[in-house]
């Protein structure tokens, strides 16, 4: 009898030794998990809800996050669409906990949405990173692979052909947004 219970406390001990490990296993694959979640991740758990966007500049975007790619997200706000940069995202208000890894799919570049909207002939606003606020607005003519080509335009005038200012290349690095209606099909 002494024997039984001495071999049904080390098995216990064993079984618990045993458990320990595992649930200490476990927690550290869900840690290396959850360091593996990127901020696209957790913005694409927050598809469709009302957000507040901080640039790095400081300058705030509001609205509703509509799609989001490994470069960046789009944001629809009333009757505008914004192309944001992840890169130049400085905090965002309102995402919540859920997160959504990306599974399968072609994955587009900021180019790629700046193709688009050069495909469109949209008329667009680029706020760039810089010291002081700068702005460019018109026309993509052109993206390259690290850079854009803007036929500017006269604020408050639409594109016509005595409305044009020149060109303006624009490094992708330097884009803080891009602005245009919500036409466009991201």
């Amino acid at each position: 009898m002494r024997w039984d219970a001495l071999f049904g406390d080390l098995d216990a001990q064993w079984h618990a030794a045993t458990q320990q490990d595992l649930e200490r296993e476990i927690n550290e694959l869900a840690r290396v998990e959850a360091s593996q979640v990127t901020l696209a991740d957790a913005l694409r758990g927050a598809l469709g809800r009302e957000v507040a966007a901080v640039l790095r500049n400081g300058v705030v975007h509001h609205g509703v996050i509509q799609r989001v790619e490994a470069q960046w997200m789009l944001l629809g706000s009333g009757a505008l669409s914004v192309v944001l940069p992840l890169a130049k995202l400085l905090r965002l208000q309102g995402i919540g906990a859920a997160r959504v890894v990306q599974q399968g799919r072609v994955r587009y570049t900021l180019a790629a949405a700046l193709r688009i909207l050069a495909r469109n002939r949209a008329v667009v606003v680029l706020e760039l990173d810089s010291v002081q606020p700068g702005r460019v607005r018109g026309v993509v003519d052109q993206v390259g692979a690290d850079f854009v080509v803007v036929m500017q335009l006269a604020d408050g005038v639409s594109r016509v052909r005595d409305n044009r200012q020149g060109s303006v290349v624009v490094a992708l690095d330097a884009v803080m947004s891009v602005t245009s209606s919500v036409d466009n099909e991201f």
